[in-house]
């Protein structure tokens, strides 16, 4: 029985095509049709299990959301990183390894949940093994791919992480960035918080001082068959423009609650941003904590 590593599909078909815009992250149902006749790939599908039961792509495993981050009952953290030897543990258990590739998809337009696991990935050193299929399980059943119910057993895999702490803010570091003209804070939810009109889950209105905005839903469209895509490469490059932001620039990025930065983290990726951080705390921590400084328009 052929062996499958983690395939990760992601929502995001350039418009109009089946290819990937950038094919170190994106790649498109005929890639991993190809793929999934090689050994050393394995399938995440991302949501619901209900939906991962009633159809997947074959092979698929499924993972919630709940399984690569944590909360707690009082809701103090929400949707944070488990520890490093947790999140070995869940994919060792799943099929990965070193030399294993990941594809991630959703049955739904739920890029946030697709782009947080590219990022946990990313961050224990495996990014560069890391693909999102273009417009996810919409785009597979359009180009007429075969699903399956059938529920698979991976086999244990051994991996050894490499977490990047660089990679990662805390309260400190966005303080310090606030006075550190070289860093740049992007603030990552929609204009109605940035702006302070709507508070973030009963928080203070406002932002983080001196933060740009680029709401993550800028980033991506429906796509003509019904799925959310990622907006052409020149359309990412122009948003990030017009807010003055440059390459040669660390970028910082914060929301609600740690989950929609992913989607602005994942853009920057794409565009060939290297020095890009996630404020995992995000308003959910900064908001109603009296002692840190909020900006107002």
């Amino acid at each position: 029985m052929q062996k499958f590593k983690i395939l990760i599909l992601f929502l995001v078909l350039l418009p109009g095509l089946g290819v990937a815009q950038n094919a170190s992250i994106l790649v498109g149902p005929e890639w991993l049709e190809k793929r999934m006749q090689e050994d050393n790939l394995v399938i995440f599908h991302i949501g619901r299990e209900k939906d991962f039961k009633e159809e997947h792509i074959p092979g698929a495993i499924y993972l919630s959301s709940d399984d690569y981050t944590i909360g707690t009952e009082d809701r103090s953290i929400v949707f944070d990183l488990p520890t490093n030897e947790d999140l070995q543990s869940l994919l060792e258990k799943n099929g990965v390894s070193n030399e294993t590739d990941i594809v991630i998809y959703t049955p739904a337009n739920w890029i946030p949940l697709v782009t947080r696991l590219y990022f946990t990935l990313d961050y224990l050193g495996h990014g560069h093994k890391t693909y999102i299929l273009d417009g996810g399980i919409v785009a597979w059943k359009n180009g007429g791919s075969d699903i399956s119910t059938e529920v698979v057993t991976p086999e244990k895999g051994n991996f050894k992480i490499k977490p990047n702490k660089s990679m990662l803010a805390d309260e400190d570091y966005m303080l310090a960035s606030i006075e550190n003209e070289d860093n740049t804070i992007v603030d990552c939810r929609s204009e109605v918080y940035y702006k302070g009109i709507e508070p973030t889950h009963g928080a203070r209105l406002g932002r983080i001082p001196t933060a740009k905005n680029i709401p993550y839903t800028s980033l991506y469209e429906p796509s003509d068959i019904g799925a959310y895509t990622f907006k052409s490469i020149e359309e990412l490059g122009n948003i990030f423009k017009a807010q003055g932001l440059n390459k040669e620039e660390p970028l910082v990025l914060y929301c609600h609650i740690g989950m929609q930065l992913t989607v602005v983290y994942t853009a920057a990726k794409l565009l060939g941003y290297e020095d890009v951080r996630m404020y995992d705390g995000s308003f959910h921590e900064w908001g109603p904590n009296e002692d840190l400084p909020i900006e107002l328009d």
